[in-house]
């Protein structure tokens, strides 16, 4: 899984090399896709790359497997720049699963060109090795670096570097898994001028991806006073309505949606009459598309604002069409992890949700955020035929 658009750091790949690889692997993806276009603070060592996964990721990572794809970099000769950082889960044990892991990673490389790969390892529970002991789990890393530097050879895409830490943070060791031995010591992760950069751009740092996954927990009080409001919201649309052209009807919604937002957008938190409401409405998969159009744009915070109130507050499957939508706001503006537990809620919602699988198979196989601009683009062309302007002008 591992999102989608922001300045991205340049990095010289140093094959520093390493120890004993791998161990268990795959299973959650948290991709995050940078924007190559401005050059960035220049990652020179080990180290400096491992400060910066943090940031790069949105969170910091346990248990997992980051792998950093690199493209080159036509403004400096002999450098490569940070294409895509993928974040997959370690604890699915067994050879399927790694060769799952290996052979998504191979497709995000080849998908996105890539001139290398790095590999870190992130596992508490494993230790330094040294001249007498290679460290618990070492083999398991060493395994896991060596099938997937076997996977990615196939590619013509080399494994630059592999590294294990037991955790990331200021003096904590880190040291190689592949290739010549080396180690050394990591520097503080909030002094990396990519963790400065990311921080100025008002982009969260989390402490974990179990955080995000809080910030979308269900509220139980606010799920059934909302359920309740819904049954009476349900009863009163099923009334035969008055003869209104679909066109006027649609019209009248999508002003009412947007009432709802601007309330939202002013720091409101709207009651559960609202919420059902707003509910009832998505049901309509042509108003759920218009609100596709919301994002990016200037109206993009406020969306992500609503959806995550819905999400938090609405009982499935009800809570699927919100997630989703809130699932895409975070996927065009850059925020993989966020992106992708929100797509997960939304399928834990509703299995069969048609929007959350393809966006959540976007994420996965690393599809870049402005391949899906014309999903925003389709939503503000429908609201434009309706005489209502979402923000800017359709391309």
């Amino acid at each position: 899984m591992n999102t989608p658009i922001e300045p991205t750091p340049p990095i010289e790949p140093t094959p520093p090399g390493g120890a004993p690889p791998p161990g268990e692997p795959d299973s959650a993806a948290d991709p995050l896709f940078e924007n190559p276009v401005a050059p960035g603070p220049r990652l020179r060592a080990p180290g400096d790359l491992i400060a910066a996964v943090p940031a790069m990721l949105g969170f910091m990572p346990a248990r997992s497997l980051v792998v950093t794809v690199l493209r080159s970099d036509p403004a400096l000769a002999g450098a490569a720049a940070v294409e895509v950082v993928t974040r997959m889960d370690l604890d699915n044990p067994g050879r399927s699963a790694t060769g799952m892991l290996v052979e998504r990673v191979a497709g995000v490389c080849v998908r996105h060109r890539a001139v290398a790969a790095l590999a870190l390892i992130v596992d508490d529970r494993a230790t330094v090795p040294t001249r007498k002991h290679r460290g618990a789990r070492g083999r398991k890393h060493r395994d896991l670096a060596a099938a997937l530097e076997h996977r990615l050879d196939v590619c013509a895409v080399p494994l630059a570097g592999a590294w294990a830490v037991r955790a990331i943070g200021a003096e904590l060791p880190w040291w190689t898994v592949s290739g010549p031995w080396s180690r050394g010591v990591q520097p503080d992760p909030a002094a990396s001028m990519v963790t400065l950069r990311h921080v100025l751009e008002g982009r969260p740092l989390r402490g974990s991806r179990q955080e995000l996954t809080d910030v979308l927990a269900v509220d139980p009080v606010a799920r059934d006073a909302t359920a309740a409001a819904l049954e009476v919201t349900v009863a009163a649309a099923a009334r035969p309505p008055a003869r209104v052209d679909p066109r006027v009807g649609l019209r009248l919604e999508v002003c009412r949606m947007l009432r709802y937002l601007k309330r939202v957008e002013e720091g409101a938190r709207l009651m559960p009459a609202e919420m059902a409401d707003v509910a009832v409405a998505l049901r309509d998969s042509t108003l759920r598309d218009i609100m596709f159009g919301l994002a990016p744009g200037p109206r993009a915070n406020g969306a992500e604002a609503l959806w995550l109130q819905l999400v938090r507050a609405l009982p499935d499957p009800d809570r699927a069409e919100a997630a989703a939508l809130l699932g895409y706001c975070a996927y065009v503006r850059g925020d993989g992890p966020f992106a992708g537990v929100a797509l997960d809620a939304a399928l834990a919602a509703d299995p069969e949700h048609r929007m959350a699988m393809l966006l959540e198979v976007g994420l996965r196989t690393g599809m870049r955020p402005e391949r899906l601009q014309r999903l925003a683009d389709s939503g503000r062309e429908a609201a434009a035929e309706l005489g209502i302007r979402l923000g800017p002008e359709p391309r």
